[in-house]
């Protein structure tokens, strides 16, 4: 009885055994086949998306390179490709130019990047997969402003963050900056052609006034933002209304005109800047335009020149030399001011002392002379004094360091 007892026993435990080994060896099965984030065959997808949602490049890779040690990574000099960046180094060390101040060094023998001479503790050490450079996504999604990640299973688009008044054809991107800061900012970086050039020091400018309530309209973070380009060969769409639009505080009394806030708040620094130097009868007599506006003032001028007995393609000849046609003025943007101390705007503005000062100071506050002299072939317009455009005050400051007119430098930054 004893021994059968024992046999019974034996049996049950071993078919308990059995039953546990089994159980497990399924578990394991589903683990590795369904639950495992990192099967080796398993592969993340990246793609750079254009205006639109269109796919312009995608990069596809394999658990093992999109993971390290459960970190997922980030193909970063695609990414750099896509944004336009400037960089420099090797597969070992690599800096990544964010404008004309801000910079990225990865290296791959260290799990700290260096942004903007502030040491910065990756999740992952940077590494070199053929050309492409990974780095942790969690950095790009949480340190990277400009730059907007989706991520899904197995799936990250990447997009460039636009602005309101960009458009499908007309894409206008927001500036990639770190959010991560030292105190003192980049002293040199390799421009195009591999040149060193001084970051502009708009910090060492003088004023005679206290600013710091207009700074961050003066130089806005999104400086890029107020580049766009309108002219004869770049044009801006009828329903085109810039947003916000305010009224400008120095217009002229027997008018109201408008401009973009950030534009128009600049603007007002300036003239207390102005004021202060002792020119005290500058006001703005044009801000904002509408297309139709622009519509109605460039027939208005050509039938004036028809009086003289020409032909209206006589005529539109010589309105094209000192105005806009419809849909090529900058003053649908809301970034430009006339401005002068005339019964009307005239080239004998230039001579006013005032003039004089602007030509000096109005870049301090983010403005540059629109048609400046000597530009006329490159610009499409005669001279004009009167003209301010809004740049900001980091790209205004180049443009007037170097002489150039606005697409002289628009080309060079391409």
């Amino acid at each position: 009885m004893r021994k059968t007892a024992s046999g019974g026993m034996g049996s049950l435990g071993i078919f308990f055994i059995t039953f546990l080994l089994l159980v497990l060896a399924a578990c394991a099965v589903l683990y590795f086949t369904v639950l495992d984030p990192r099967p080796s065959e398993k592969k993340v997808v990246y793609d750079f998306l254009d205006p639109g949602d269109k796919v312009r490049t995608s990069v596809s890779a394999k658990a093992d390179a999109a993971f390290s040690g459960g970190v997922l990574m980030f193909p970063f000099q695609t990414a750099a490709d896509y944004l336009g960046l400037k960089q420099s180094g090797n597969h070992t060390e690599r800096t990544y130019y964010l404008g004309q101040t801000e910079y990225i060094t990865f290296s791959t023998k260290d799990t700290a990047a260096d942004v903007n001479g502030q040491s910065f503790e990756l999740s992952a050490a940077p590494r070199f997969v053929g050309d492409e450079l990974w780095i942790p996504l969690e950095f790009v999604e949480g340190y990277l402003r400009g730059i907007s990640l989706t991520v899904t299973d197995g799936h990250v688009r990447v997009r460039r963050d636009e602005y309101n008044a960009s458009t499908k054809d007309s894409p206008l991107y927001v500036d990639v900056t770190a959010l991560i800061h030292a105190d003192t900012p980049l002293a040199a970086q390799t421009a195009a052609g591999g040149e060193e050039r001084s970051a502009p020091s708009v910090e060492e400018e003088e004023y005679l006034t206290d600013i710091s309530a207009y700074l961050a309209y003066i130089e806005p973070a999104d400086a890029d933002a107020y580049l766009i380009l309108v002219n004869r060969s770049s044009t801006i769409d009828r329903s085109y209304v810039p947003s916000p639009l305010v009224n400008i505080v120095d217009s002229r009394s027997d008018r109201t005109e408008r401009m973009v806030e950030t534009a128009e708040k600049a603007l007002e620094a300036l003239y207390i800047e102005m004021r202060a130097a002792g020119y005290t009868d500058v006001s703005v007599t044009s801000g904002y335009r509408s297309y139709e506006k622009q519509e109605y003032l460039y027939n208005l001028y050509t039938e004036k020149e028809m009086k003289a007995g020409i032909s209206r393609a006589e005529a539109e000849k010589i309105v094209d030399t000192y105005s806009a046609r419809p849909g090529t003025s900058e003053h649908q943007t809301g970034l430009c001011c006339d401005m002068h101390n005339l019964p009307s705007a005239d080239q004998r503005f230039a001579e006013k002392d005032v003039y004089g000062w602007l030509v000096e100071n109005a870049h301090k506050f983010g403005f540059i002379l629109r048609f400046p002299e000597g530009k006329e072939e490159i610009t499409g317009y005669e001279f004009e004094p009167w003209h301010y455009r809004f740049v900001g005050r980091k790209h205004a400051t180049e443009i007037y360091r170097r002489g150039l007119c606005l697409e002289e430098y628009l080309d060079e930054l391409k």
